[in-house]
């Protein structure tokens, strides 16, 4: 896993407005969808970022989903769209649902920004996967260990389970050079390119 440690001297602006749903991402209204719900948990509180790309080369990043570790019972409104075993109140900034088109292939950076007092740790992972139609999803970002990790909801007689579907690429090296020079521009990282 690739982490960056930084010396920051400032106390993160954490008022009302922050903990709010950021999303340039517009949902599809009808056709063929998927139910997605991310998720930031962890005891590292702050803010993650999801940034939805058009391909596995990092073009045309855009910012889908703020969230804000540790922030149950919060004052904001929780989105919503009907993924199972939500867990997490109706006032909730930790946790995002959306409608995603099926069957497209979907890149995401899950990232932590640096925030607080004094050292602190930034770090990211890369997500690829495909949501089938009339299918539910959740993407669990760990802010502990910068581990994203995609699961399927299922159900089986009633009883609603999550099951492992994949698991993000935290090594930021490994990725095209494109990825790495979007992450260090992101998360303020020096991540070396390939040659």
């Amino acid at each position: 896993m690739f982490k960056v440690y930084a010396k920051l001297f400032i106390v993160a602006f954490f008022v009302s407005g922050c903990a709010t749903t950021t999303v340039e991402y517009q949902e599809p209204t009808g056709g063929e969808r998927s139910k997605v719900r991310f998720v930031s948990s962890g005891h590292h509180g702050g803010e993650a970022v999801v940034v939805g790309f058009d391909n596995a080369e990092c073009a045309n990043g855009t910012n889908r989903v703020s969230l804000y570790a540790k922030m149950h019972g919060n004052f904001t409104k929780s989105k919503k769209v009907g993924v199972p075993l939500w867990t997490y109140g109706d006032y909730a900034a930790n946790a995002k649902e959306y409608y995603f088109e099926a069957n497209k292939p979907n890149n995401f950076l899950i990232f932590k920004r640096p925030s607080g007092l004094g050292v602190s740790l930034s770090c990211g992972s890369f997500v690829s996967t495909t949501f089938e139609k009339d299918k539910s999803y959740e993407i669990d970002f760990n802010t502990n260990g910068c581990l994203s990790v995609v699961y399927e909801i299922t159900e089986n007689e009633g009883e609603y389970s999550r099951v492992l579907k994949s698991i993000g690429n935290v090594n930021i090296a490994s990725m095209p050079n494109a990825c790495i020079t979007e992450y260090n521009s992101r998360v303020r990282t020096r991540v070396p390119l390939n040659k």
